[in-house]
């Protein structure tokens, strides 16, 4: 699929359905495992979604603009805002180091696993931003569609990712704006991928963001089995294999994580206010 073409061209529902199918017959079974794309929440017109390179899927929501690791190459659609509702800032403070908001953690197969959140506040000029470019690169983080420092001026960034045991820690969705849309009702965007960051293997971990009202995510898993996870208050405490939707410190949506027992994978989510 060429990114370029579909950049600047606003599509139909139908355009959109046909792009994605296409992407997903172009994702080659090995070690960036085929996985399925997500929908939740309102339908709205799309111009691009960007997409990074790296062992982990896509799900598509329907709010914001989203990067998301595990489609190859680079490109694809976009979801627009809505022109009609008021967008969120994050707060600017810790432009030099991120919040870190722990969402889950879980044993597996004898391994401790942790899904958290880093939220960095938006620079204030080039020179806040080139510190903030730097210190992401301490934490193994890269922004989205930056390409130099002047990229992250007035703008906040996020990257929800994961660890298994002593292996290092994978991002799985990341996004850079300068403002988030607000998300409502049944909106969600999230992504469903191997627990292990860059294994093979059946996509266990979903992982997304929800309105701040959202009461319930449930995901259905191949089995037939479902996982239905709720919303807890801010300081609610994280317990091991214990998942919840939770608030994270300086987001303006929640954040939810469900995990397939094993033998199954991701079959389906969706958001019960």
């Amino acid at each position: 699929m060429n990114a370029d073409r579909e950049a600047n061209h606003d599509m139909t529902d139908r355009d959109i359905a046909l792009l994605l199918a296409d992407a997903a017959d172009g994702v080659e079974i090995g070690i960036a495992p085929t996985q399925a794309v997500i929908r939740g929440g309102r339908r709205r017109r799309a111009r691009r979604w960007a997409v990074a390179t790296a062992a982990a899927l896509a799900i598509v929501g329907s709010t914001g603009t989203i990067a998301l690791a595990g489609l190859p190459g680079e490109g694809g659609h976009r979801v627009a805002p809505s022109a009609t509702q008021p967008t969120t800032t994050l707060p600017d403070a810790f432009r030099d180091k991120p919040q870190r908001t722990t969402l889950a953690i879980g044993t597996d197969h004898g391994k401790q696993w942790e899904v958290f959140i880093d939220l960095w506040g938006a620079p204030r000029d080039e020179t806040e931003a080139q510190a903030q470019l730097a210190a992401m690169g301490g934490f193994g983080e890269q922004p989205a569609e930056v390409r130099t420092a002047s990229g992250l001026v007035g703008k906040s960034s996020y990257f929800l990712r994961r660890t298994v045991g002593d292996d290092a820690a994978g991002t799985i969705m990341f996004n850079t704006v300068k403002k988030f849309d607000p998300m409502s009702g049944t909106d969600m965007q999230a992504a469903a991928t191997p627990l292990k960051p860059g294994g093979a293997g059946p996509s266990r971990l979903v992982v997304g963001q929800v309105a701040k009202t959202a009461q319930r995510v449930t995901c259905t898993w191949k089995d037939g089995t479902k996982t239905e996870v709720r919303r807890v208050p801010a300081g609610y405490g994280v317990n091991s294999d214990e998942q919840v939707i939770r608030p994270a410190d300086g987001s303006p949506v929640n954040w939810f994580v469900c995990l397939a027992p094993e033998g199954t994978a991701y079959k389906s989510a969706e958001v019960t206010r």
